[in-house]
């Protein structure tokens, strides 16, 4: 008995959009029994993952800051998705414009105001582009494949990273760590709520996805993106260039990168550190697509991918999980959703045995 892949007429909007919700169910289903499989508390780590950062209040200002830079991200990698145009190198984007807000803080240490903090997004986002453009140009004049490009790029910025803190950049007073110099108080992002640790990024990240959806929505631009990404001959025959196309794509999604690492080194890090590449910009990935390439929706996946780092965190004290285990979880959802989103397009068709032969 064969079966093969039949792709149906139109997929069903109702499971298009029940799939992401399925995707998290059976990722905790799943990831119990494994997890009791090989020895651990598998019902306790759902439990501590993906439930005590909502009941706990005391985790709920952890989730806005874990939210932020993934929203963030997220939007500008659904973006660049929806025109097809595969940007995975995000992390580096975003570490690059950490690294480029870094910069401008070391450079105004002592001597900056109230332009300090805008004038450090605006190096992120530049950063952030700037590194996005490299893939952008590779794969235009060249046509090289932006998966690779962009993807290789992240390890070199990480690199980048370890040489600045460990020269140039260090600081001489951090008793031989490597790091930079703690921000000046300008330089650091205020907090919104006095007593916790929720900064001004948060809202940021919310007013960024909500523009997005807008424009995507209601704007010649969002029209391109998605017409290009859906339909590249016909858009060609109504005037997009698929060449502006991709240098838009990119150069959006890069910048939005380096707002959010932006945010984060003048949020919580505070300095820039060798920790700093957080794997934001690949869990951004699992973001986009969780969402649904909707700027709306990835403000809710982001939200659950955040429960699940929290979660992690908790999980690790707790019960004695491995760190990994988070990124054990956020796989199998984008497996689920990946597997999901095939049999919403496909159905198994059952192949008689005559007809396989053929």
């Amino acid at each position: 008995m064969q079966f093969r892949l039949e792709k149906r007429r139109e997929p069903s909007k109702v499971m298009l959009y029940a799939t992401p919700v399925a995707a998290v169910l059976l990722t905790m289903i799943v990831g119990a029994i494994i997890f009791s499989a090989i020895g651990y508390d598998g019902v306790g780590a759902v439990r501590e993952i993906f439930l005590t950062p909502l009941t706990n209040s005391f985790k709920w200002q952890d989730l806005g800051v874990k939210a932020a830079p993934l929203i963030i991200i997220g939007v500008g990698l659904s973006i660049a998705y929806r025109a097809n145009v595969w940007n995975i190198g995000a992390e580096g984007q975003y570490i690059m414009g950490g690294l480029a807000a870094t910069w401008v803080a070391l450079s105004t240490h002592g001597m900056g105001g109230w332009w300090t903090l805008p004038l450090m997004m605006l190096a992120g986002v530049l950063g952030g582009a700037a590194y996005a453009a490299i893939p952008a140009l590779l794969r235009t004049r060249l046509n090289v494949n932006e998966i690779l490009t962009s993807l290789m790029l992240t390890y070199a910025s990480v690199q980048l990273i370890y040489y600045l803190v460990r020269a140039p950049w260090k600081d001489p007073m951090g008793m031989g760590f490597p790091q930079t110099k703690r921000f000046a108080a300008e330089a650091l992002l205020p907090n919104i709520f006095p007593g916790t640790i929720v900064h001004a990024g948060v809202p940021i990240a919310i007013i960024v996805a909500l523009v997005a959806w807008f424009i995507m929505s209601r704007s010649v631009f969002g029209y391109q993106m998605r017409v290009v990404g859906a339909a590249p001959h016909a858009a060609r025959y109504g005037g997009f260039s698929e060449n502006k196309t991709i240098w838009l794509a990119l150069l959006v999604s890069g910048g939005l990168a380096g707002m959010a690492g932006m945010l984060e080194v003048a949020g919580p890090f505070q300095r820039m550190v060798p920790g700093f590449p957080t794997n934001y910009g690949f869990t951004a990935i699992i973001v986009a697509f969780l969402g649904r390439l909707n700027p709306l929706g990835v403000i809710f996946a982001g939200i659950v991918m955040a429960i699940t780092f929290v979660g992690g965190e908790v999980a690790q004290t707790t019960i004695g999980l491995s760190s990994s285990a988070t990124g054990v979880f956020q796989a199998m959802m984008l497996f689920f959703l990946l597997a999901g989103d095939i049999l919403v397009r496909y159905r198994l068709k059952r192949v008689a045995p005559q007809e396989a032969r053929a």
